[in-house]
């Protein structure tokens, strides 16, 4: 996978009669980032959340992750996800760890070299708030209209100071586009153009934060490859 991880989306086209809504941002903060900020501590609070990553071109889902926190506050999470080059699922309970990635398994178990043992204080990077990206240092033009009682967020990058990677090629541009109801974040999407050999690329994923709060069981997604 790129090291973007590649989750993300196309933004929506463009709609007619929609308008730009005042800045309210605090200095050094870019357009909609009281909003994101709220989303980024909202998904962090979650007990338990599955997320959704669909390409948008071919509407295929290429990436889930599952998550739960115990009565201990102990992170159980499976992930599965697949690209042109890689194929990779993981299934963490907090004793035992299963690895799938290319056609090659692997398997730790507490206490052994290279287990990982996640809580709320030390969580995994796609369970915390992180997975919402929002770094205003580095926006070099953000944007905020309103449609219908949807809100639109969007932020550029530079991509030098985000240090993007592609699985190939080289990242030339990335954007992130957020849609709110109210201050609900619906979905966002994030686009990442590449130059491969001369050839230019969008890799363009929706993600869905879903079963928020509902996940009540974490399955085995290394299972099927046994």
């Amino acid at each position: 996978m790129s090291k973007l991880k590649q989750r993300i989306a196309a933004a929506l086209a463009a709609a007619a009669a929609t308008f730009t809504l005042a800045a309210c941002a605090g200095v050094g903060d870019a357009n909609g980032a009281d909003l994101i900020k709220q989303a980024r501590s909202d998904y962090k609070s979650l007990d338990s959340a599955k997320v959704v990553m669909t390409n948008t071109e071919t509407g295929e889902v290429e990436q889930e992750f599952t998550f739960k926190y115990d009565e201990k506050d102990i992170l159980m999470f499976s992930y599965i996800g697949k690209s042109e080059k890689s194929e990779y699922a993981q299934y963490n309970n907090g004793v035992e760890c299963y690895t799938y990635e290319n056609g090659e398994l692997s398997y730790v178990h507490k206490g052994d070299k290279g287990f990982v043992l996640y809580n709320r204080a030390a969580t995994h990077p796609q369970a915390d708030e992180g997975l919402i990206l929002y770094s205003p240092s580095a926006i070099t033009d953000s944007d905020m209209t309103e449609e219908e009682g949807i809100t639109h967020v969007s932020h550029i990058y530079d991509v030098k100071k985000i240090k993007a990677e592609a699985e190939s090629g080289t990242v030339t541009d990335f954007r992130t586009d957020f849609y709110f109801k109210g201050d609900e974040l619906l979905y966002f999407t994030e686009t990442t153009e590449t130059d491969e050999d001369g050839t230019h690329r969008v890799h363009c994923y929706k993600v869905e934060i879903t079963e928020k709060n509902a996940v009540e069981k974490v399955e085995n997604t290394v299972k099927p490859y046994q």
